[in-house]
């Protein structure tokens, strides 16, 4: 049941009201929002190397997609942001390459050791090798788990200071409590893979090489709530504990004359199989469409070139697709979250967006 007493929340639902009373008094918020972050990440802070466990006391500012393929698609510097497109007062619209996704998790030793076979373009003559994929998915991890750890301060910060629901807390805790425990699996898997040398751990389920440059840069892993016929893939309101989520990871990196986008899995998860297979049989161009409609509606972290940041604010059905979320608020005792997430995330919305990974959008 689904009704106007169940809403699921987005990122673009403050009225204008709302954003002007932001926006006059930006200096204030920011303040108090920088104040936050400040003490949460400090307080999240660890002592030692996540990969190597050494004692350290500088973190290597680590890019969550490789900062060569940032600096493929940026002017002067700068990128575009899912901001830019949201449009909240208190978050920048752009970034420049140097601050784009990163985190601070790991030794500068480690940094240039652990990512070097996927971080160095040359490799990309060919078909990644596992060892790469192994090291994507190590990343991917530990940006998630630096994610989680953050949030964690932030709902202790919250609640000392700012009244913050203990009920809510708890709630959110507990979610994100479940999800670093999975981040820190699939960690240690792909540190196990990269340090064994194991090639059978992951599937790559799709590759393509592309003969120009696109304007998206993005690597991430995504966990896809539904597919192309509306099943539910992970059920993310599932409670129990024993319910795993399952990721799929994608990467849309532009190099300096061409792109490689590929996506890849777990190996021996069926829970994507029938996701795949599908889009395997699509046509070149409804594949990159699909995958512009995933990246825009459920992750954050999509940088793109300035260059179309235009084409981008004149679709409006791109812009909603950027503000889908997945919490769901409902006065309503009895309703089936399910059908509200088959209804947001259907996958025949893309068809209504602009296809930024075609060549009419590239860069060269």
């Amino acid at each position: 049941m689904i009704d106007d007493m169940t809403q699921m929340l987005d990122l673009g639902m403050f009225s204008e009201f709302e954003k002007t009373i932001m926006q006059e008094n930006k200096i204030e918020f920011s303040k108090a929002i920088g104040k936050m972050l400040k003490a949460s990440r400090s307080a999240a802070k660890l002592t030692k190397c996540y990969y190597c466990d050494n004692e350290i006391t500088s973190f290597c500012n680590s890019h969550s997609v490789p900062a060569f393929c940032l600096k493929n698609i940026s002017v002067d510097g700068k990128l575009g942001t899912l901001n830019s497109l949201i449009e909240f007062p208190l978050v920048d619209n752009d970034k420049g390459v140097k601050q784009a996704g990163t985190f601070q998790l790991i030794c500068r030793d480690c940094d240039s050791k652990i990512f070097s076979d996927y971080e160095n373009p040359e490799n990309y003559d060919k078909v990644p090798t596992s060892k790469m994929i192994a090291q994507i998915a190590l990343k991917n991890n530990l940006k998630f788990i630096s994610k989680r750890l953050i949030e964690t301060e932030m709902y202790n910060y919250m609640s000392q200071n700012q009244n913050f629901p203990e009920h809510l807390k708890m709630a959110k805790q507990y979610v994100t409590d479940l999800d670093l425990k999975e981040y820190i699996d699939g960690f240690k898997k792909a540190k196990r893979a990269i340090e064994k040398g194991w090639d059978d751990q992951y599937y790559l389920c799709y590759y393509k090489k592309l003969d120009y440059v696109v304007p998206i840069a993005f690597q991430s892993c995504i966990s896809l709530t539904v597919g192309f016929d509306g099943e539910i893939i992970n059920d993310v309101y599932n409670p129990s504990p024993k319910y795993v989520i399952k990721p799929i990871h994608i990467c849309i990196l532009p190099l300096e004359n061409e792109s490689v986008i590929m996506m890849f899995v777990d190996n021996g998860d069926t829970r994507y199989r029938k996701f795949y297979k599908t889009f395997n049989s699509l046509e070149l161009e409804e594949q990159l469409l699909t995958l512009v409609y995933i990246m825009f509606a459920y992750s954050e972290e999509v940088y793109f070139s300035p260059n179309i940041h235009k084409k981008a604010k004149e679709s409006s059905a791109l812009i909603n697709t950027s503000q889908l979320g997945q919490d769901i608020v409902s006065l309503t005792p009895k309703f089936n979250p399910l059908e509200m997430l088959k209804k947001n995330f259907d996958l025949s919305q893309r068809k209504r967006i602009p296809n930024f990974l075609q060549q009419e959008y590239k860069i060269r």
